[in-house]
């Protein structure tokens, strides 16, 4: 497998996710960098959106889990994220997902903006970049 990767930064999106009641009753708005990597020898040979993967297609699947239904954790949301590009995109054998919540940063000491960060492989053991 190469070395080539597909990335999109700042998918943001409305959301229900965290630990208290109320986070997941007012709902915050939470970002999104994904990474996937895959071979794209062919599409920068053939210049066919058919020989990789359609980043609006991404973006619509990413935005889809942020908004959909509510998990009480980042790390529970980024992993649905993980999966179902694992799921949805066969040639891609490794994903990375960065994952922050930046409207809580109000609600912290020291400003901070809670975010995870998981790496799904088809092959068991292996990590990202």
């Amino acid at each position: 497998m190469s070395g080539d990767w597909i990335s999109v930064r700042g998918i943001r999106t409305f959301g229900h996710h965290g630990a208290t009641a109320r986070e997941r009753t007012r709902g915050q708005v939470f970002e999104a960098h994904v990474a996937l990597r895959l071979d794209l020898s062919e599409a920068s040979r053939t210049d066919r959106l058919t020989d990789t993967v359609d980043y609006a297609d991404v973006c619509r699947r990413v935005g889809r889990i942020l908004g959909g239904d509510p998990c009480r954790l980042l790390e529970a949301v980024a992993g649905r994220v993980a999966d179902e590009l694992l799921t949805a995109y066969p040639p891609v054998d490794q994903v990375v997902v960065r994952l922050w919540k930046p409207g809580v940063a109000a609600d912290l000491p020291h400003s901070g903006t809670p975010g995870v960060t998981v790496h799904r492989s088809r092959e068991a053991g292996r990590t990202g970049p």
